[in-house]
């Protein structure tokens, strides 16, 4: 893989536990590359990371799960979070 790793990445996410939603900067690193599917050209990666939720009255840690996709020229494409627990 030719990305940059770590990849800076900036969201909203919405804590499970107290359900506040903040803005989150977080790097994406340690991404390992999944099974491809048979119709896709792109190369996708799966992350995991953990954020503390911002609401001092909570401070939960975030489980946050997702993808990272590659196109065919080895450029970032697309940062897609499938869960959040």
């Amino acid at each position: 893989m030719n990305l940059k790793n770590p990849i800076n990445h900036n969201c909203n996410i919405k804590c499970p536990k107290c359900n506040h939603t903040y803005l989150y900067d977080f790097k994406i690193e340690d991404i390992k590359k999944s099974t491809p599917r048979k119709s896709s050209v792109k190369n996708s990666y799966e992350f995991l990371t953990y954020l503390i939720c911002k609401n001092p009255l909570c401070n939960y840690d975030i489980e946050i799960k997702g993808q990272v996709i590659e196109n065919p020229s080895n450029i970032l494409d697309s940062i897609k979070i499938t869960s959040i627990k």
